[in-house]
């Protein structure tokens, strides 16, 4: 699963053109005989743990997007399908060498940048001479063309919008009255009112009150692992007094990393409480973080999307304005630890995170260290520093933007995309009288690499133990070997249970979802057939860890009869939360982009995500072959031609940016499992 988190509320964003037409999960829904609900395909829970062992094994280095690895993984899954007899997918072509139709359906990445000549900035104040910024102090970033921008600098403070909480709209709205477009009118929007055409934005990055989320995510990992390590000892002693001192010292370090962003709340109160047992006593990553974007949510004032944070939407919306450069600054306040605010480290373009092909913008962009952005930039009447600007925002959660009078910059970036092609894989089941139309049932099947003996890494993977306990692979038997391996096995139950479906059946293998669902964007944005005879897509992430929280199924109201078919199916003695959001973390997004509806498997996060200890051995294989035999259901039903029409963001609706599961607002229902 695509890493991302917010410490914001579980935003959930829909087309607000659209009209409001939510799923009616009152109706009595119709019987499995009514539905004629086909029997499960019997999978064959060791033939994918099988498939899990091979694909997370060490020798394919944690199937990075950008190894040789992962296209090893590709052409055994592919050869799996060849074996099978399945053709590979709809629309593919035999080669110009007279090669058969090839299941890999490859995409392209800008992988890393070549500087061509050394990048400059430079400022000045009024007539003055230019002063050149010290080589040392920026750096181009992934995202910037290659050119030269000259013009007068503007702060935009994080380039920002929000709504206000739902129980503020109302009253904002009244005060206010709507946007011309019909909308709610926004509680918070740096760019209002200015005027950046010609201009060069000076912008904070992340968002207000909001830290660098992947680093927030990664030192609350080390700390759950941490714990784990530190506790069960303790468990198997008894010794209840270590647990409770064990739980105040990993407390006060996890509030002390959270309290500059959550001011006034009395999170050592709040937070983790300790429960009376002190042997039952564990540090739960995800219902924490859970529990986390709830408290964030309920502290009023603007909420920001995810999406408000990454440098991507910011570039976007300034260019939409008409800035003809950026100087990013990642601000004092944003950095989780002393350390990483001390350090201030700059973009490293020999390890920039992939993008799109042709993912930079039409402008130059740099970083700047804030401690030399405090320095060279002096912004407004008082000339005030980037810092104490930051901390204004914050405060107040009041846009500070301003033109910085008589000051102008110029910027220049010479650089080259350093481009690859990576491989999603396709199979196909060919229909019979509704052959024209398509169901997809997919997962992906990257990982995020490993982390190699001098130091450097291929993918984002970070070690634990030491010396010869150390482990460097992210193997990614649970994200997402689990639901590789359950495509593969529905697609062998199918084949040999002579069944054949009246739509065509697409197996899909995506690359790329751990770098942002590039192979699945790819896929929704140019398939090989016509993207209007996908009726809908199912999609299995992290489905191998079946434990006490049970399974979410995600998207519920994405479609007009999602609902009655899994009720009809049932909870296979499992509890099943069923969620109307569409998660935006894995690869379902992108063709619920497409107005298309989608189905959504998943476990959980677990402690073990992203590290180097999600291993095959922690796989749930009897709680897989149960999840597997609804999605046989699901998928079989879609096949013989189960109506399903996309369903307009209604309630409980629309895509939302927390964990799976996490959402109460998002929540349809919650089927427990009987009690043994």
């Amino acid at each position: 699963m695509s890493f991302a988190l917010t410490t914001s509320a579980c935003t959930r964003t829909a087309d607000s053109t659209s009209p409001n037409t939510p799923v009616d999960t009152s109706a009595t829904a119709p019987t499995r005989a009514e539905l004629a609900i086909p029997a499960p395909l019997p999978l064959d829970g060791a033939r994918m743990l099988a498939d899990i062992s091979y694909l997370a094994d060490d020798e394919l280095q944690g199937r990075f997007t950008l190894s040789p690895e992962l296209a090893v993984a590709a052409s055994w899954i592919a050869d799996r399908y060849q074996a099978l007899g399945l053709a590979p997918s709809p629309g593919a072509t035999s080669s110009a060498a007279g090669e058969p139709a090839s299941y890999s359906v490859p995409f392209a990445l800008t992988t890393g940048l070549r500087v061509l000549s050394p990048p400059t900035l430079s400022v000045a104040r009024g007539a003055g001479r230019a002063r050149a910024i010290p080589a040392s102090a920026f750096s181009p970033t992934e995202l910037s063309s290659t050119g030269t921008a000259s013009g007068p600098l503007v702060f935009v403070g994080y380039a920002a919008q929000a709504q206000a909480p739902a129980n503020e709209e109302e009253e904002n709205t009244s005060e206010q009255g709507a946007s011309a477009e019909g909308e709610a009118p926004l509680a918070y929007d740096d760019l209002a009112g200015l005027d950046l055409k010609g201009k060069i934005a000076i912008v904070l990055l992340e968002a207000p009150r909001r830290p660098d989320v992947r680093r927030f995510f990664t030192l609350m990992q080390e700390e759950a692992s941490s714990f784990e390590s530190a506790a069960e000892p303790l468990r198997a002693a008894k010794d209840a007094d270590g647990l409770r001192a064990l739980h105040k010292r990993s407390k006060q370090r996890i509030v002390a990393m959270l309290a500059p962003f959550m001011p006034g709340e009395d999170l050592d109160r709040e937070l983790w409480p300790m429960p009376e047992d002190a042997l039952t006593l564990k540090l739960d990553l995800q219902t924490m973080l859970a529990s986390l974007m709830r408290k964030a949510a309920s502290l009023g004032g603007p909420q920001f999307g995810f999406g408000e944070g990454a440098l991507t939407t910011k570039v976007k919306r300034l260019a939409d304005a008409g800035a003809v450069g950026v100087i990013a600054v990642r601000g004092p306040r944003s950095f989780v630890t002393p350390e990483d605010k001390s350090k201030d480290a700059l973009p490293d373009l020999k390890k920039i995170r992939p993008t799109a092909s042709g993912g930079a913008t039409v402008i130059p962009v740099v970083q700047m260290k804030w401690s030399a952005a405090d320095r060279y930039l002096r912004i407004g009447r008082k000339n005030q520093k980037i810092s104490q600007l930051q901390e204004e925002i914050d405060t107040a959660l009041e846009p500070r933007s301003v033109s910085l009078d008589g000051v102008t910059a110029s910027i220049s970036a010479q650089l080259e995309p350093i481009k690859s092609q990576v491989p999603n894989v396709l199979a196909a089941l060919p229909g019979t009288d509704l052959a024209d139309e398509i169901v997809m049932i997919g997962a992906h099947y990257d990982h995020i690499g490993v982390d190699l003996e001098d130091g450097a890494s291929l993918g984002s993977c970070s070690r634990v133990g030491e010396g010869d306990a150390v482990d460097r692979v992210c193997n990614g038997a649970d994200d997402n070997a689990s639901g590789t391996a359950m495509v593969l096995e529905l697609a062998r139950a199918w084949v040999e249970s002579g069944v054949k479906p009246r739509r065509t059946v697409v197996f899909a293998h995506f690359a790329g979802e751990e770098l942002g669902l590039f192979g699945s964007r790819a896929l929704a944005d140019a398939p090989p057939f016509e993207l209007d005879r996908i009726k809908a897509v199912v999609n299995l992430d992290m489905v191998g860890r079946l434990g006490r929280r049970g399974l979410a199924i995600g998207g519920i109201a994405s479609g007009d009869s999602w609902m009655p078919l899994l009720d009809a199916i049932g909870n296979n003695e499992m509890t099943v939360i069923y969620e109307g959001g569409v998660a935006t973390r894995s690869d379902h997004a992108s063709f619920y982009r497409k107005e298309i509806p989608v189905l959504f498997f998943f476990t959980g996060v677990h402690n073990d995500y992203h590290r180097p200890t999600d291993h095959t051995d922690k796989i749930n294989v009897e709680g897989m072959t149960s999840i597997g035999a609804i999605v046989s259901q699901v998928m079989l039903a879609l096949g013989d031609g189960y109506a399903i029409r996309y369903q307009q963001p209604g309630p409980k609706g629309g895509l939302m940016e927390g964990l799976p599961g996490s959402d109460p607002d998002s929540l349809i229902k919650k089927v427990k499992a009987p009690r043994s």
